[in-house]
């Protein structure tokens, strides 16, 4: 656990430095110098790249985070698993640039009339795919090697710090749109870059192979939780970025830029949750291998409550700052205020749940995870397709919303059944209230003239009531302890 502790800890102060720096690029910047179907066919490359990056790794990152103890051995060379690794990711990008030259034809033909923006474009997904396939393989590898923050930083400071210097760039006209889109390529790859070459630095780097290693019965597992983890990973993704996709074709490329700049600000929500299931998989996938069930149970109830304590703290926090949300982004971005709502709260739903996914994806019936996140991505698809011609963008979020609690939900159950995993106590309900009140504090205090300084005393005062009453409530030990110590510096 203390493992898991440290690391979170470490990733998600790097993941807020990093979204700190997303705010500014993408929130504040962002709207004010790009046109809004310039900021789409940004977030259309990302969304493109994503899935097409998943599918081409043969899902081989479940590989990695479920049966990479089995190869797990230094002086060997952890029995050639980067070799299998390195020539998976050749193979699968093969398959995609094969598929980009019999697909592109039919893009062109597709967005001549409507998007002819894309058509300068559509050659960087080649090295865009290329680097954040190995990204991802990589980070993967490098989580097994239980550091779940490099990756981390390199993604979310290192890119999000060059976008900042190129949008600065595009602003005082010493570059122009291509330019940008190139640079904006470049620094989009680098940290795949800077992820190797921190693996050579540390030794971890061995193109050795040892084929022999892997028997008859390994080999099954790894092929058969490679096509699992085809089908998890490109559901997952798919869920993730196909209303973007649906928003260009059903509204157009200007609204796409409208919901992807105010999702981004409900995707702060679940930050922190990313760096503890990238070395919870870890972890799990250890106490799987020993049978550890009641290391797992422990470390899914604590992820879940201090997920959700923490989750509810943000979302209250942005919702109860909403008009100054607005005035950060123009008005302009007005229509995607309640998509701030829908997808903060979609992503509260994703908190609750700590870290099922992970153990469900690295216990015996992984197939199960495969089969929830296929229902959760119809789901999607679906929804998407009813409510977006009903409500436009906030339909597309409303659809995130109801899909997520659905895929959560049914996770839950089948945990509970199977395992008897109970993630769930009176501690929540304490948790929502304690939201509740929180949010009111903020909610009737007077507008501040400046947004800013509204911003900072109506934050303060709602983490300040959310905070004491977590305390006195006695929510989690670990807070207490934390808060204790704090205390017990500041009277020194």
């Amino acid at each position: 656990m203390g493992i898991i502790r440290q690391q979170t800890i470490k990733g998600t102060f790097v993941s807020y430095l990093g979204a700190i720096l997303g705010l500014v690029n993408t929130g504040i910047l962002f709207p004010r110098i790009l046109g809004a179907d310039q900021i789409g066919l940004i977030n259309w490359l990302v969304a493109i790249v994503t899935i097409a990056a998943q599918f081409s790794s043969f899902g081989f990152n479940n590989v990695t985070a479920r049966l990479f103890p089995y190869f797990r051995n230094e002086n060997r060379s952890h029995n050639g698993y980067l070799f299998l690794l390195f020539w998976v990711g050749m193979f699968g990008f093969a398959l995609a640039l094969i598929s980009y030259f019999v697909l592109q034809p039919y893009a062109v033909e597709a967005y001549r009339t409507e998007s002819p923006l894309y058509l300068n474009y559509l050659i960087y997904l080649i090295p865009l795919v290329f680097f954040t396939l190995f990204f991802n393989l990589f980070d993967g590898y490098n989580r097994v090697m239980y550091d779940a923050v490099s990756g981390t930083f390199f993604r979310d400071i290192v890119f999000k710090f060059l976008v900042l210097i190129i949008i600065l760039l595009f602003w005082q006209h010493l570059i122009t749109f291509s330019q940008f889109i190139f640079f904006y390529t470049i620094a989009f790859c680098l940290p795949t870059v800077l992820l190797f070459l921190l693996l050579v630095y540390r030794g971890q780097i061995s193109f050795s192979s040892n084929l022999k290693f892997v028997t008859p019965k390994l080999r099954k597992s790894m092929i058969s939780v490679s096509l699992f983890g085809i089908l998890n990973g490109l559901s997952d993704k798919m869920a993730n970025q196909i209303d973007r996709i649906m928003i260009v074709s059903f509204v157009g490329l200007g609204a796409n830029g409208i919901y992807a700049t105010m999702a981004n600000f409900g995707v702060l929500v679940s930050m922190p949750a990313r760096s503890l299931r990238k070395i919870a998989s870890t972890v799990i996938a250890e106490a799987w291998k020993r049978n550890d069930l009641k290391t797992i149970s422990q470390i899914y109830t604590t992820s879940g409550l201090h997920q959700f304590l923490l989750g509810c703290l943000l979302f209250i926090g942005i919702w109860v700052n909403i008009d100054n949300v607005l005035e950060i982004v123009t008005s302009s971005y007005m229509p995607g205020k309640f998509v701030i709502l829908f997808i903060g709260m979609s992503h509260v739903i994703q908190m609750l749940s700590g870290v099922s996914g992970t153990i469900l994806q690295s216990s015996p019936h992984y197939r199960m995870q495969t089969l929830f996140l296929g229902i959760y991505s119809l789901l999607i698809l679906i929804t998407n397709i009813i409510m977006i011609p009903i409500w436009g963008i906030n339909g597309a979020a409303v659809a995130t919303l109801f899909s997520s609690f659905c895929f959560n939900f049914l996770k839950y159950l089948f945990l509970l059944k199977k395992y008897k995993f109970q993630a769930f106590n009176y501690k929540f309900l304490l948790v929502i209230l304690i939201a509740m009140i929180a949010y009111l504090a903020g909610y009737f205090l007077p507008k501040l003239h400046w947004f800013v300084l509204d911003i900072a005393v109506r934050s303060g005062l709602v983490g300040a009531v959310y905070l004491i009453l977590t305390y006195l409530l006695k929510i989690s030990e670990d807070v207490n302890a934390s808060i204790r110590k704090l205390l017990g510096l500041l009277q020194k």
